[in-house]
């Protein structure tokens, strides 16, 4: 007689129903617990009639989204989301050509990237979407179909085929570099601490430059994260980042430190250690208490940086060629511009990643586009 492994023989004695009763209380609270969290808030498109009934793989299939489902396997609301909204997208084509959307066949595929290209899609785009499908074939652990050749060989044909037709180079723009002398430049525009949006404008500003960090995370800073050292420097804890868990803290020193600082003294008094130090903050420098656990969000930090870039007037202020920077600041101008400031300061390949926690060299080469042109060592030939 054979029994399924997943579930235990229930012996009918009292000690055991009990038991059973506590494992059943442990699972609700776990989901109670985890409806306070993000990535369970996520709708996911109804998939229940878009896979093939007679797909040999389905009833496993099943399972494995069934555990994802469970857990949401631990991936950011970033990611789910953009899974979500490639999904929808995909579930939508196949629902209108009144075909099942999984399994997915290559030359199907195919068909809707040549699609989506031809409508106007941006090559960086379309890799977006092909990684959120790949993805799901993770997520059903079945060979991924983004990874056949006919899919692969579409993609490295892509850039080269546009620059045939165009005569252009194919550069994806970038943010534009928010630097150092125009923070110092706002410091000296910005710094009465008296005008609560501005200084928190400024803050939000002087912590996004000296630490790197990205707009998410300085938007869920919270006061427990900020540590005064006796010296006067500010550590920011981090709990998180995008590239690992448990990272080093980012350190503020000198006239940075003291702008957080004075922020902090001035419109934090009355936030909790859990209450994000970046959460609405009135004309008046008032914290409404319903939303002090409401981090601010990403629009918000990219309105700050179009606020400076107003203020600042800046016009013609490129450093990259080619128009391949965007043309007014955002949330991740100071991580370009950091970066750029520091290769200008001398710093190694090592200390440029480690500023902005970078995995490997690659973001650091694309920021620094064009950066370098005139120390290129072509020109050392031609003296």
């Amino acid at each position: 007689m054979t029994n399924d492994a997943t579930h235990p023989i229930i012996k009918k004695n009292q000690v055991t129903l009990s038991q059973l009763k506590s494992q059943q209380d442990v699972k609700q609270q776990w989901r109670k617990q985890q409806q306070r969290l993000k990535r369970f808030k996520l709708n996911f498109p109804d998939l229940s009639h878009s896979f093939d009934p007679h797909w040999s793989l389905l009833p496993a299939v099943m399972i494995q989204l069934q555990h994802f489902e469970s857990n949401r396997g631990g991936y950011s609301p970033h990611t789910l989301k953009m899974l979500a909204l490639v999904l929808r997208k995909w579930d939508g084509y196949c629902h209108a050509e009144a075909i099942y959307s999984f399994p997915i066949s290559p030359s199907i595929l195919l068909g809707w990237l040549q699609g989506l290209k031809l409508a106007g899609l941006s090559i960086n785009t379309l890799k977006q979407y092909r990684a959120q499908l790949s993805l799901f074939h993770t997520l059903m652990a079945v060979d991924d179909v983004t990874k056949q050749p006919v899919i692969r060989h579409f993609f490295h044909s892509l850039a080269k085929d546009e620059m045939e037709l165009t005569g252009s180079q194919i550069i994806e723009l970038q943010a534009k570099p928010f630097r150092k002398p125009h923070l110092l430049a706002l410091m000296d525009r910005w710094g009465n601490h008296t005008q609560p949006l501005r200084y928190r404008d400024l803050t939000v500003l002087t912590v996004a430059y000296g630490t790197l960090l990205r707009e998410g995370e300085i938007g869920k800073i919270r006061k427990k994260h900020v540590n005064i050292l006796d010296n006067g420097d500010i550590n920011i804890e981090r709990v998180t980042s995008k590239t690992g868990i448990s990272p080093e803290p980012k350190r503020l020193t000198g006239r940075f430190s003291a702008i957080l600082n004075r922020y902090i003294v001035m419109y934090c008094k009355t936030l909790d250690d859990e209450d994000f130090i970046f959460c609405w903050l009135t004309t008046q420098g008032k914290r409404p208490a319903g939303y002090r656990q409401t981090p601010m969000s990403g629009m918000t930090i990219d309105r700050i940086y179009q606020r400076a870039h107003d203020a600042l007037d800046i016009k013609s202020d490129t450093v990259t060629k080619n128009a391949a920077q965007r043309g007014i600041w955002s949330g991740h101008s100071s991580r370009v511009g950091a970066l750029q400031d520091g290769y200008a300061a001398g710093l190694s390949l090592t200390q440029l990643i480690q500023l902005g926690d970078w995995k490997s060299n690659a973001m650091v080469l694309r920021y620094l586009r064009g950066l370098a042109n005139d120390d290129s060592p072509n020109l050392l030939l031609q003296e």
